[in-house]
């Protein structure tokens, strides 16, 4: 992630109101793998000890935006948030 970037904090229930593009944020093949390996292990901190992560994505305007959560769940196109709020996992650029 370009540290240059200005990083735009929102909360899960204003994620209905961000657009994603269906374009990939990450091109490389080893980085989208260690991308699903970090959200898979978000997803067992947040059903196991409900530990909560720090999402890094882009949205529609080519903004970088982070959302401080719990993962519930993961698809093969999205990630669960409570309440049912989803992200496409290929706008997200960093779990931490």
């Amino acid at each position: 992630m370009d540290t240059l970037e200005k990083i735009y904090p929102t909360k899960k229930e204003f994620l209905y109101t961000l657009k994603f593009p269906d374009e990939d944020v990450i091109k490389n093949q080893q980085e989208k793998e260690l991308r699903l390996h970090a959200i898979n292990r978000a997803m067992r901190l947040g059903n196991v000890v409900k530990n909560k992560v720090r999402i890094y994505f882009k949205d529609s305007l080519n903004r970088v935006i982070f959302v401080y959560t719990t993962v519930w769940g993961v698809t093969k196109n999205d990630v669960i948030l409570k309440k049912g709020v989803t992200l496409p996992i290929k706008r997200i650029i960093q779990v931490d």
